[in-house]
């Protein structure tokens, strides 16, 4: 049966017609004799509307007819209806009353819906004139999907306290919820921390009317809740944060972006017993800071008074009053002794390098991954490590230093005199080779004493004798090469690496200028344990390189992405496409 030119009409005016908040749902004609028809006579028409795209225009005209159609059940269309297969995400991007009611009205299971992502379009979506996502549609989608435990609205604007409320109400078994660049407000946030008990996973960004009731309702109700993400919500300030902090003593994790302005007044010194006592057991194992510009040393200060005696992952990205100080602060408090696992610290500047260390020191007996982005000294002196005490980090397994061209070489230094056990290396925007004279030198030490499997290089100043280093350092241990970003280096490393890394298992050759010979030459002997290889925006490459690694001895490889280089072919692509999975 095909779609009628009637109804498709009507889909299409419906489409172009121009939206207020109510246009939708009411849109009746004065002289629309179906709609005075009862609902099981208009049911009863729609049980011959067999085509889905028919039952999508049915479903667009009004939300009188939508919520007729969502109430039939699969095999009220008979025996030869077609439905869309449902996933249990229910995803639809730049979303209005239309397109939702249209994809909710085609689906046969809706109970086996769980998750409700939605994203509405990110500019005018609440100018007059524009279709939009209203309250109406959030409670027509969560009646006719009443499983579902987590939603997910994205710059739905237009969505107000309304939406919540409906929310909190349709869907007692949510665990997961994110709104962001939303008009919520406490009252909205509130009714969902007293209905949805189950609530684990809060996600709030960009919601201007949000305050620290909204916390306070989160502390009295939201009992299970592990996850809170929190970004650019003004009205919400240092006190309702730290308050919140010490009255929910299950939270796990605990995410601020663009948050902690204004100064904390909170006493700790007059906490009662009874909340010290509490504090001893806080469960908070994730701490991550995001440009918070009003956070300063005595806001870590204060974190550290809290007692997070679990804490294992912390990330500082951004927050230019935080200094080593309050680092110190909160991970060297005798009272409050850490056990951090992970820690990343972005735009982060250490006053001295002999700062920097005494930092690591404090947490170099629990520490298992450090990544350093654009860190940096505020003064340079002292160079030498002798002048700062460095302990060894048994437990250091993953570095990552990425764009610290002024201080890799020191950062580097540290690394290779605490660690041993080190597997994993990555280093982007190396430095210039007049800026870092030792630097090939300590790499190769690193190397030489860890048992690296992984080691990862970015960088324009990166050359064939830096590859060949990495090689040779190695010692077979190496698994996986990836470069990336590399112009300067021009294939003339593969003999090294051809002898020294014969059990790679991924190899990655991203935008370098190697060629279809050098890559022959790599392969002559062959690397049985290789399953992957990537050669990526390579302008020397072309069709030859399927051919040759055809004829190479590769039995474990898998994959290969061939992505954006210019001179291979889909014609040879298509070729060799069956044996293995090629990305072109």
């Amino acid at each position: 049966m095909r779609q009628s030119s009637c109804l498709r009409t009507a889909y299409e005016s419906c489409n172009n017609v121009r939206l207020g908040y109510s246009n939708y749902q009411s849109r009746i004609l004065p002289q629309d004799l179906i709609n005075e028809l009862p609902e099981a006579c208009i049911a009863e028409i729609f049980r011959h509307v067999e085509n889905p795209e028919d039952r999508q225009s049915c479903a667009s005209v009004c939300w009188r007819w939508a919520n007729i159609l969502v109430s039939q059940r699969p095999n009220f269309w008979g025996p030869f209806s077609v439905h869309q297969a449902v996933h249990p995400c229910l995803h639809l991007s730049n979303v209005d009353d239309v397109k939702l009611a249209a994809a909710v009205v085609d689906m046969c299971a809706r109970d086996v819906v769980t998750d409700l992502d939605l994203h509405c379009a990110p500019c005018g979506a609440a100018v007059d004139g524009v279709p939009r996502l209203t309250d109406s549609a959030i409670r027509f989608v969560t009646s006719a999907c009443r499983n579902l435990k987590s939603v997910c609205l994205v710059d739905c604007v237009s969505l107000t306290d309304k939406a919540a409320r409906i929310i909190a109400s349709n869907c007692p078994a949510l665990e997961n919820l994110v709104m962001l660049q939303s008009s919520i407000s406490d009252d909205g946030l509130s009714q969902v921390a007293k209905q949805c008990r189950n609530l684990k996973f809060l996600h709030i960004e960009g919601c201007l009317s949000i305050t620290e009731a909204s916390l306070r309702a989160l502390v009295q109700y939201a009992k299970r809740l592990e996850s809170l993400t929190l970004g650019s919500c003004p009205q919400i300030g240092q006190d309702a944060i730290l308050s919140l902090l010490m009255n929910q003593p299950y939270l796990d994790k605990l995410e601020l972006k663009g948050m902690m302005t204004g100064e904390s007044h909170i006493n700790f010194a007059r906490q009662s017993s009874a909340l010290h006592q509490l504090c001893l057991f806080r469960q908070l194992s994730s701490l991550i800071l995001v440009k918070c510009p009003g956070l300063r040393n005595l806001g870590m200060l204060n974190f550290a008074r809290i007692h997070f005696r679990l804490l294992r992952h912390l990330v500082i990205d951004d927050c230019r009053g935080v200094t080593e100080l309050g680092l110190k602060w909160l991970l060297g408090n005798a009272m409050n002794p850490t056990k951090l696992k992970t820690i990343k610290l972005v735009r982060f500047l250490f006053f001295t390098y002999k700062a920097a260390i005494e930092v690591m020191s404090l947490i170099s007996s629990t520490i298992e991954s450090m990544i350093m982005d654009s860190c940096d000294f505020g003064m340079m002196m002292p160079h030498y490590l002798d002048e700062a005490v460095a302990c060894e980090c048994p437990k250091l397994k993953v570095i990552s230093i990425e764009h610290c061209e002024r201080t890799m070489e020191l950062f580097l230094l540290w690394v290779n005199t605490v660690c041993r056990g080190l597997k994993k290396l990555r280093l982007v925007g190396f430095p210039a080779r007049g800026q870092a004279s030792h630097m090939e030198h300590i790499l190769s030490g690193i190397l030489h004493s860890n048992g690296i499997t992984k080691v990862e290089l970015q960088s324009y100043h990166l050359t064939d004798r830096h590859v060949c280093i990495v090689a040779q350092s190695c010692q077979g241990a190496l698994q996986e090469l990836i470069l990336g970003e590399c112009p300067n280096i021009r294939g003339n490393f593969v003999v090294r690496l051809r002898e020294s890394c014969r059990n790679l298992i991924k190899l990655t050759l991203n935008h370098i200028q190697i060629s279809d010979v050098q890559i022959r030459i790599l392969m002559l002997v062959g690397f049985h344990q290789l399953e992957e290889f990537n050669l990526m925006e390579c302008p020397l490459i072309t069709d030859r390189i399927l051919a040759i690694l055809h004829a190479s001895t590769l039995p474990n490889l898998k994959r290969i992405n061939l992505s954006d280089c210019p001179n291979v072919t889909q014609e040879a692509v298509d070729i060799y496409q069956r044996r293995w999975e090629i990305e072109y």
